[in-house]
């Protein structure tokens, strides 16, 4: 590949741009773009391959019981969007975690299909389906519409923030100088501040806390998560659980599915499956009030609503694996202004990633401000990681790595640079993050067919 063909056009860099530093950096990277086959004006980015199932996946996730994967299956840039066509509606995933998460619902819902009347599953199915998947419907029927852009949520986790007054850790500053949640007084402020929490929580506890210990019963028979954002799947078991079980499944399943590389403890596991939401919520402010998060940031964290009492535990889980790393509270707050599920789904696998790179060579500290998990080696060089499982150098994501540049922590001269994925990098996108100083680290899974 030559370097003409590496890197961001003069004119794409110029109508992108906002500052002159942005310019400058689109001279840079376009190099001699004009030397070979074309002119300094042309923009040459990739376009995303659209690739079959069995490209992409295991035999087993490609077709089964009751689903098969939609064909083609497109990508974005970062990663690769699967469509769930199965007996018990459409569901789309972002990326092959989610794609497992999936499929493991559909399983249990084929499960719990045996051993209760179908028409109960599917009753609650077809509401599930109208008001869960118009996305995944949507990517099958007007692919050029709504697949060409990297996800708004996705997006966000490249950018930065200046100070916690932004973004949705604005609302735990607010709350903390109003006087909620240390026990201060305030006026009119303090009262409208007291009200969003309380319809915080109330919403909360709406979504996840009227769980059963008999539904929890039964989610942990099917081995999926209480916590699931799958309607379909949490209505068929919120009538199920009403009625006692004398058929066994005929299926052994695995509990809830990992985050690849990270294993969760025994303890953590029996929480999500066996303890009241209330007991873990006590538990969870706690470890929170340890790690240094003030009252009103642990507020914001307990009631936001992406963050299952799962996802709580999961995160507290990973962290924990950071042990000995300064600031891993920095963490926790990133947390609190994630703003999509496929951008929490990104954010989880990513603080995986960190513990590997911590693994590989120990960590000194986390960086603030940034969404992306990021630290700094002890010899000051620094380390991003980001779950992403199919990278391409696209337009989309050359302005994503600008706005991660920007939002990172200048460098001492000589510093390295590393990135960490959670998949394939393209050539194209390997050559020009290097070029720009990039040392690539990719971490695919290994269950994953070889890329041709």
């Amino acid at each position: 590949m030559s370097s003409a063909r590496v890197g961001r056009s003069f004119s794409r860099a110029a109508r992108s741009a906002t500052t002159p530093a942005l310019v400058l950096l689109g001279f840079l990277s376009v190099g001699a773009s004009a030397a070979v086959g074309g002119s300094a004006g042309r923009q040459d980015f990739e376009t995303v391959p659209d690739r079959a199932p069995t490209e992409l996946l295991p035999p087993a996730m490609v077709a089964g019981t009751n689903f098969h994967i939609a064909d083609p299956v497109h990508g974005d840039g970062l990663m690769n969007r699967f469509v769930v066509e199965s007996r018990f509606g459409k569901f789309d995933a972002y990326g092959r975690a989610a794609l497992a998460v999936r499929l493991h619902e559909v399983a249990a819902l084929t499960e719990l299909s045996k051993v209760s009347p179908v028409e109960l599953v599917a009753g609650g199915v077809e509401h599930g389906v109208e008001s869960q998947v118009r996305t995944a419907t949507g990517v099958v029927t007007h692919p050029i519409a709504t697949i060409t852009g990297i996800p708004k949520g996705i997006v966000h986790l490249f950018s930065g923030y200046q100070a916690k007054g932004e973004e949705a850790v604005s609302e735990a500053g607010r709350l903390a100088s109003s006087g909620v949640g240390d026990g201060r007084s305030g006026g009119s402020g303090a009262r409208s501040a007291l009200d969003k929490g309380t319809s915080a929580a109330q919403s909360y506890a709406e979504q996840y806390l009227g769980i059963t210990g008999a539904e929890r019963a039964w989610y942990k028979r099917l081995g999926v998560d209480p916590y699931t954002n799958n309607t379909v799947l949490r209505d068929a078991i919120r009538t199920d659980a009403k009625i006692e079980a004398a058929a066994g499944f005929g299926v052994k399943f695995l509990g809830i599915p990992q985050i690849p590389g990270i294993g969760l403890t025994q303890q953590a596991v029996d929480a999500i499956y066996n303890e009241d939401p209330a007991v873990l919520r006590k538990r969870t402010r706690e470890a929170l009030a340890g790690y240094g998060l003030s009252p009103a940031e642990i507020e914001s964290f307990m009631n936001g609503p992406l963050l299952s009492p799962t996802r709580q535990v999961l995160l507290l889980s990973l962290v924990r694996q950071l042990d000995g790393v300064a600031g891993r509270v920095e963490l926790f707050r990133h947390a609190i202004g994630l703003t999509s599920d496929e951008e929490f789904q990104v954010y989880l696998r990513s603080v995986g990633l960190l513990i590997e790179a911590h693994r590989s060579r120990p960590l000194a500290s986390v960086v603030p401000g940034v969404w992306l998990p990021a630290a700094l080696r002890p010899d000051g060089g620094l380390v991003v990681c980001g779950a992403f499982e199919a990278v391409y150098w696209t337009d989309g994501v050359a302005d994503a790595e600008e706005a991660l540049r920007k939002a990172l922590p200048e460098l001492a001269p000589g510093m390295p640079r590393e990135a960490w994925f959670a998949g394939t990098i393209s050539d194209r996108a390997r050559a020009v993050l290097e070029r720009r100083g990039w040392q690539l680290h990719e971490v695919p899974d290994s269950s994953a067919p070889a890329r041709s």
